[in-house]
């Protein structure tokens, strides 16, 4: 028995917001934005659109591509920065919204923040390695909503990001295929480079918080390349070394969709052509935890998901954390 990903889905809100757009509304241009990004257009979440809701439409997406029904799901992980509330767990509202609370299926979220699917794929094979009787579907999501906690006149953030979700189902099968295989990271002394800074218990939100927007989003855009430069490649080498391999080795290299010029520059440093990847971060900005399994979709749609590729994704992000999968498909 084996476990492998036996569905892909994906979801993106049908609000379309281009680079265009945003030069009526800020100091920017969409010359320097692609220049710099390689941004054209992302997609924001209605008003009343919350992640769960576009959690929801990615697994239904994914369940149907996998040829399985919702009752047949036994845990539900969902990384996510940006939930619908404080409490519960989006995982949990997931489930209710799939119509399966009844099952009383083990639901709960990962948040580390852009790394978070990785992390959470991580979670639940783990759990599925301990306990493959109990879990033979689990449902693992990406989903987040930064277009909700951004500033949308901070010029320097607000350029990268839309909304969306992504899910795979991973099914305990009888095909004979390696395990996954993870490397993750974290670095809390880079803690302050990717935060928001208020809005929980240590700084509630108050008049003073609203009137600085210090319940938005931050980053220190050149401390992050740095971290993403020095960590990633490295990352990656080092979970693929321990299997005998090298990025040469990869058909496939699913990186998290921050910023197309910083995945050109990923690719570079591991000698790798731009054909072993695959980008949405073009069309769909920088969709944080949802990017990952929302960009594996893709991958799966244009064909470049055959059997027994290898295949490695690979998260960063807040934290500062850092995650690598290596699988087969």
């Amino acid at each position: 028995m084996s476990i492998r990903i036996t569905g892909v889905g994906a979801y993106a809100p049908s609000n379309v917001v281009t680079n265009h757009d945003l030069a009526r509304r800020i100091d920017t241009s969409h010359e320097w934005i692609v220049g710099h990004t390689g941004i054209v257009e992302r997609r924001i979440a209605a008003p009343d659109e919350v992640p769960s809701d576009m959690a929801r439409a990615a697994a239904l997406s994914c369940l149907r591509n996998a040829g399985v029904d919702e009752a047949a799901v036994d845990l539900i992980v969902v990384a996510c920065a940006t939930p619908d509330q404080s409490q519960p767990a989006v995982a949990c509202i997931v489930q209710e919204k799939l119509g399966i609370s009844a099952r009383q299926c083990p639901a709960f979220d990962v948040n580390s923040v852009c790394a978070g699917f990785v992390f959470a794929l991580s979670a639940a094979h783990g759990m599925m390695l301990a306990a493959p009787e109990q879990y033979r579907h689990v449902l693992v999501i990406g989903a987040d909503a930064f277009s909700k906690i951004v500033n949308w006149a901070d010029r320097r953030t607000c350029i990268f990001f839309g909304d969306a979700a992504g899910a795979v189902l991973l099914s305990q099968t009888d095909a004979p295929k390696p395990p996954m295989r993870f490397l993750l990271g974290s670095d809390g002394r880079g803690r302050h480079t990717i935060e928001v800074p208020a809005g929980g218990t240590r700084i509630p939100v108050t008049p003073d918080v609203l009137e600085k927007r210090l319940n938005t989003f931050t980053m220190d855009g050149p401390k992050v390349w740095d971290f993403v430069m020095d960590t990633v490649p490295r990352a990656i080498r080092a979970l693929l070394a321990e299997h005998g391999l090298s990025p040469a080795d990869l058909e496939l290299l699913i990186l998290h969709q921050s910023n197309l010029r910083m995945i050109e520059a990923l690719m570079a440093d591991l000698g790798l052509p731009m054909d072993r990847t695959i980008t949405t971060v073009e069309r769909y900005g920088n969709t944080a935890a949802a990017s990952i399994p929302f960009t594996l979709h893709e991958a799966w749609q244009n064909g470049r998901l055959q059997p027994g590729a290898r295949v490695l994704l690979c998260g960063f992000g807040g934290g500062l954390s850092w995650g690598a999968a290596l699988l087969e498909w």
